[in-house]
């Protein structure tokens, strides 16, 4: 009996924590550049199982073979496929297609990869994200620097190359990943890792345009209506499992 209840105690948690996460890809839905994440689950490790109803007493144990109580959680992961690319018409927003992510410093120097090209330029004329990092140029002989673009016209080609009216050469500081999932996030749209490898090709900028959520809204209500259904049949067997108890215990009392 005490099995069973620590069994159903893990099960609402699992199911917590998949609520939980079903929420946070839900309230995302709209920001550009977000990566749903999923978690996995497995089965609780096996365990042997037995009685006494073995020899002419009945009292000899008997090995009746294995069985599992139960989910438990293994990890969370971030869908890193692409979302839909929507026009903005703003020219400071950039969208990628293709492999890539733009590559990003926040004021503490900590270097910080994205695909949520929603940016807009601050008070020293730097191309910046939303949380205030700005967006990293690489320089031909491989160092880095922030993107300073005009605040009246400024043109980015496919190429991640910007053309600002004074004409200095900057080219966009793209970033790829052998094993994107050695990418650690951090925030809603937010990547750190230490194996970023520079791109030059293999990715199209494309200007004025924005990377959409990657979340899949039907996936989400399916995924709501089974987690539902959980609850339920997890309520129905912990009402169950304390109407078996109140019943012991009336009988205890009685003897």
């Amino acid at each position: 009996m005490i099995r069973g209840i620590d069994t159903l105690s893990r099960s609402f948690n699992v199911l917590s924590e998949k609520q939980k996460n079903l929420a946070t890809n839900t309230a995302n839905v709209t920001t550009p550049g977000y990566k749903s994440q999923q978690l996995l689950t497995s089965a609780t490790e096996r365990v042997d199982v037995h009685n006494y109803t073995r020899g002419p007493e009945l009292n000899l144990r008997r090995e009746t073979g294995q069985i599992t109580f139960g989910n438990q959680l293994d990890e969370a992961y971030r869908d890193l496929s692409g979302g839909a690319v929507q026009s903005t018409n703003n020219q400071t927003d950039l969208a990628l297609n293709g492999d890539g992510f733009f590559t990003v410093q926040s004021p503490t120097g900590e270097i910080f990869y994205t695909r949520n090209g929603n940016f807009s330029v601050n008070n020293q004329n730097q191309l910046v994200t939303q949380e205030g990092y700005t967006v990293l140029g690489i320089l031909p002989g491989g160092g880095t620097q922030p993107i300073t673009v005009d605040s009246d016209s400024f043109t980015v080609d496919q190429n991640g190359f910007v053309q600002t009216e004074q004409g200095a050469e900057q080219f966009l500081y793209i970033t790829n990943f052998e094993n994107q999932a050695a990418l650690t996030s951090v925030g809603d749209t937010m990547f750190q890792s230490e194996a970023g490898i520079p791109m030059g090709t293999g990715f199209t900028v494309l200007q004025g345009q924005v990377e959409q959520s990657n979340v899949d809204m039907v996936d989400v209500m399916s995924d709501m209506m089974q987690i539902s259904r959980e609850f339920e049949a997890n309520q129905r067997m912990l009402q169950s499992t304390d109407e078996t108890l109140r019943r012991a215990t009336q009988e205890v009392g009685k003897v």
